[in-house]
C-alpha cells in the first residue's frame, strides 16, 4: 500500500512541477530599427540621448552651429514612427563615432543599447571639430524608453 502512494505521489509531483508558472515572465524581445540618419559633422553640441515623439518635439533639437534641420530628420512621418537619437556631443577631432546597436522590449518597456568609439590615443586624426550622431526609428510606441551605454 504504501508502495502504490509512494508511486501515485510521485507522478503527481512531477507532473505538477513540470507545468509553467501562471506569472507572467519578462520576455525580451528584440525591436527591429531603421538607421534614417548617421553624421559627423550635423549633430548636436550636446551630449545625449533623445526621444522624438511628434514634430514640435523635433523643433526642439538644435543642430550644431546652427545648421539647417537634416532633412532626413524632417521626413519622419510621427504618425508611425518614434524617433531615437544617441549624440556624442562637440568632439575636438575625427575618429569619435556613437552608434545605437540594439533595441530590446519588455512587457512594459524599451531599452536602446548604444556604444561609444573613442579614437586610439595613438591615431593621426583630423583636426576639426566633429558631432557624432544616430538617428534611427522604430514603430511607433507610447512605451517608456531608457537609454544604456555599452562599454567598448
Amino acid at each position: 500500500m504504501k508502495f502504490i502512494f509512494l508511486c501515485v505521489f510521485s507522478v503527481l509531483f512531477l507532473s505538477f512541477s513540470s507545468c509553467k508558472s501562471n506569472k507572467t515572465a519578462q520576455e525580451n524581445k528584440s525591436i527591429p530599427f531603421e538607421t534614417i540618419f548617421e553624421t559627423m559633422s550635423l549633430g548636436s553640441e550636446t551630449k545625449g540621448t533623445k526621444i522624438i515623439q511628434n514634430k514640435a518635439d523635433l523643433k526642439g533639437f538644435d543642430v550644431a552651429n546652427n545648421n539647417d534641420m537634416p532633412k532626413e530628420l524632417l521626413e519622419v512621418d510621427f504618425e508611425k514612427k518614434t524617433l531615437l537619437m544617441a549624440m556624442a556631443g562637440m568632439k575636438n577631432t575625427g575618429g569619435f563615432d556613437i552608434k545605437i546597436e540594439k533595441i530590446i522590449e519588455t512587457n512594459d518597456k524599451m531599452t536602446v543599447f548604444y556604444k561609444e568609439t573613442t579614437p586610439p590615443k595613438d591615431a593621426m586624426l583630423i583636426m576639426a571639430l566633429t558631432y557624432p550622431l544616430h538617428a534611427v526609428t522604430i514603430k511607433k510606441t507610447e512605451k517608456e524608453i531608457n537609454f544604456e551605454k555599452m562599454e567598448e
